[in-house]
């Protein structure tokens, strides 16, 4: 069997699918790695670190495409031309953000090939190692912090010093999920008072285990959670009590990160323009969700902008920035799940097995998942 790791051909994606560390433990299970040249360059990984642990570097596309049986990208969707050029029953893997990208990917069902979208693993112990949103979220929280103590115009901890004494920044993290949660052990490093919301009450005891003080709304409703892992929409009574909470809250805040994402919806609008008002001068809100438009009204994706005085960021891609340790945990994620269902050196695709049911979005060619007709 012969696996690949193409070259991103997004143009924010700086990542790769397969680092040197992980290509070599393929190469120990007896199969062949071709990397395309350079695509490792962005997060520091050259060709000869590569060629070091016994992969091919091959820099015509058409030739790797031509013999490879497993195609490995990090969010690049191929293309026509890449379709044109890919063996038959071939196996792309990687994270493609399907709900946000379905027409592209509705153009792969043109040719005998498979696709298999890691960002649908379902969330269960088994799958841990594979879990490529978890391993993104959790850099994504902490890269979040750090852009916005880059923005602040003031230091997060507290300070004394002979000309007086400095308070500390108080931040706001909404959703306590994997980058919410990273969030806040960030944030609490840098000195910061840390508060959170989440409308799941399980989370209560891993953000008060962190040393942030827990905000929730009093109200007999209970949320439930959803298989994968995330929480669920709310009734419209509860987001009124919510929204009055946040705001309350929110106007004694210096930074703000907000994660909140439902996979397939829109991200729920968490911090109106109302709040934004109420808010410091100079306050920042670095916004997670801002491929689902965002939990801050007014936010736009990868701009940074003034709204009431208040400086809102929504980056689309925060653990391309860090890309050699995204890189990494990728890569590791990617190799666990194809060691996972390696079969007589070869990719079995055919099992029945929950993380493959979930996760193949195309086979044989075909659609074999209900977000395409969303």
């Amino acid at each position: 069997m012969i696996v690949s790791a193409l070259k991103e051909f997004n143009s924010n994606e700086k990542r790769v699918a397969l680092t040197p560390m992980s290509a070599s433990m393929l190469i120990k299970e007896g199969i062949r790695v071709i990397i395309q040249k350079d695509a490792g360059v962005l997060s520091n990984f050259s060709d000869e670190d590569y060629k070091k642990v016994g992969a091919e570097v091959e820099d015509d596309i058409k030739n790797i495409l031509k013999e490879t049986d497993v195609i490995l990208l990090v969010s690049s969707i191929p293309t026509d031309e890449h379709i044109k050029y890919a063996k038959e029953n071939s196996i792309i893997i990687g994270a493609f953000n399907p709900y946000e990208n379905s027409s592209e990917l509705k153009k792969l069902l043109i040719k005998n090939i498979n696709v298999i979208s890691l960002d649908f693993l379902p969330r269960i112990s088994r799958a841990q190692s594979m879990d490529v949103l978890s391993s993104q979220a959790n850099l994504a929280g902490y890269k979040a912090v750090i852009e916005a103590s880059n923005l602040f115009k003031k230091v997060m901890p507290m300070m004394m010093t002979a000309a007086g004494t400095i308070i500390p920044a108080k931040c706001l993290v909404l959703g306590a999920g994997v980058a919410g949660l990273q969030a806040i052990a960030t944030a609490k490093r840098l000195g910061c008072i840390v508060s959170a919301f989440d409308v799941r009450p399980e989370v209560e005891e891993q953000v008060k285990s962190l040393g942030a003080k827990f905000i929730k709304v009093d109200t007999e409703e209970s949320n439930k959670t959803s298989k994968s892992g995330y929480a669920t929409e709310m009734s419209a009574s509860y987001k009124v009590q919510q929204q009055n909470k946040i705001d309350l809250v929110a106007a004694d805040m210096d930074i703000i990160i907000a994660t909140a994402l439902i996979p397939g919806k829109k991200a729920p609008v968490l911090i109106t323009k109302e709040t934004l008002s109420k808010m410091k001068t100079g306050s920042v809100i670095i916004d997670l969700a801002g491929i689902g438009g965002g939990n801050t009204e007014g936010a736009i994706l990868e701009k940074k902008i003034l709204i009431e005085e208040v400086l809102v960021y929504a980056p689309e891609n925060l653990p391309s920035s860090i890309s050699y340790d995204a890189s990494l945990l990728y890569s590791k994620n990617i190799v666990s799940f194809i060691l996972c269902f390696i079969s007589d050196k070869k990719l079995d695709i055919d099992k029945d097995d929950e993380l493959l049911n979930e996760s193949l979005i195309i086979k044989n060619g075909k659609k074999t998942n209900k977000f395409f007709e969303k």
